[in-house]
């Protein structure tokens, strides 16, 4: 089922709950008005006599059993239950237990793409936890209902057997030079580094650009990894939305890519963090938020060739320089997604 397809049937499912109960929303804005000591006491004392953690998320489980132990360790007397599932799935079935009065889920992660869909249905507790302090611009809206732990930047890469570095594009205009016609692919659905055009280039200008990428011949072919290794065999130069952190490593282990830090790099949507409102235990889910921004957590995302959303976790581009960024924003392109979606299609596919 596409996203927006099951965004409808979501909402509607949320439609009887017009006023949700705000118990969550207020209990943070309580704790988060403490000092900092007063704040931690009481979101621990809250933490021991709730006891347990429910979790939904869409990351694999052995991602986050490092962060498990680290919350297991800090806090014993919680028990963490995490629920994996596709994003679309676990969303899903939070709002079926809403709807049965049967509320289970205190928080949800996944791509940051399901904030718009949380937020229409009226699940989101709004969290101005004092971490916010901490992270980059881009990872976290105003309001409090969206903070995102980590992003992935989309670069061009290329095959460095067929292209020398000197001649390797310096900015994205230089992939519509005469020398990548008919040697340039793209993920099957770019969605995202679609958007990043026609938000820093705006969309009049945007969409020229991507209709004369277009014409270039491009290449598409579903996943990045199967694009880094078709590129790598010489079956194209160049992929146009490339994972740095796939390009550094398969760099990193003698394969012939590089790699290049357009400005600005477009960073995807930062997967996010919610607590729900109606949280059964907010007091553990807030201890849990604050600790996925804590320095310790991200040094884990960081391991896992993640760009973290802290300051001071240094990003790996091998040494290459970064210069401004474009991080995509989850709020302002979620209730336009169907129309980037089919505008894509419309540029990208026609004919295809």
């Amino acid at each position: 089922m596409k996203f927006f397809d099951l965004l409808s049937i979501l909402v509607l499912l949320a439609s009887p709950c017009v006023v949700c109960a705000q118990e969550a929303d207020a209990l943070l804005a309580r704790v988060n008005a403490l000092a900092p000591k007063e704040r931690q006491d009481a979101l621990v004392a809250g933490a021991r006599s709730e006891g347990v953690l429910e979790w939904y998320g869409s990351q694999q489980a052995a991602d986050v059993r490092d962060i498990l132990d680290v919350y297991k360790k800090r806090y014993p007397f919680v028990e963490v239950r995490y629920t994996r599932g596709g994003g679309t799935n676990v969303v899903g079935r939070a709002l079926t237990e809403r709807k049965a009065g049967a509320d289970r889920a205190d928080m949800i992660a996944g791509r940051g793409s399901l904030h718009d869909a949380l937020m229409k249905a009226g699940m989101v507790a709004r969290n101005l936890t004092p971490v916010r302090s901490n992270l980059r611009d881009g990872f976290m809206d105003a309001a409090g209902a969206f903070i995102g732990t980590y992003s992935y930047a989309l670069v061009p890469g290329y095959n460095t057997k067929l292209v020398p570095a000197a001649q390797a594009p310096a900015s994205y205009r230089d992939l519509l030079e005469p020398a990548w016609k008919n040697q340039i692919a793209m993920d099957y659905e770019g969605y995202d580094w679609f958007a990043g055009i026609l938000d820093f280039m705006g969309e009049a200008k945007g969409l020229e650009f991507a209709r004369a990428m277009a014409r270039q011949g491009m290449r598409l072919q579903r996943g990045h990894t199967l694009l880094t290794q078709l590129m790598a065999a010489g079956e194209f130069k160049l992929i146009v939305d490339g994972y740095s952190y796939q390009l550094q490593t398969f760099k990193e282990k003698g394969v012939p890519v590089d790699y290049v830090v357009p400005e600005p790099m477009i960073l995807k949507e930062p997967s996010g963090i919610w607590i729900l409102k109606r949280a059964p235990h907010p007091h553990a889910a807030a201890l849990l938020v604050d600790l996925l921004f804590s320095r310790e957590v991200q040094q884990i995302f960081a391991g896992q060739n993640r760009l973290a959303a802290r300051k001071d976790i240094e990003w790996n581009f091998g040494g290459k320089r970064v210069g401004r960024i474009h991080v995509l924003s989850a709020e302002q392109w979620g209730p336009k997604y169907e129309r980037l979606v089919k505008q894509f299609g419309e540029i990208f596919r026609a004919g295809s």
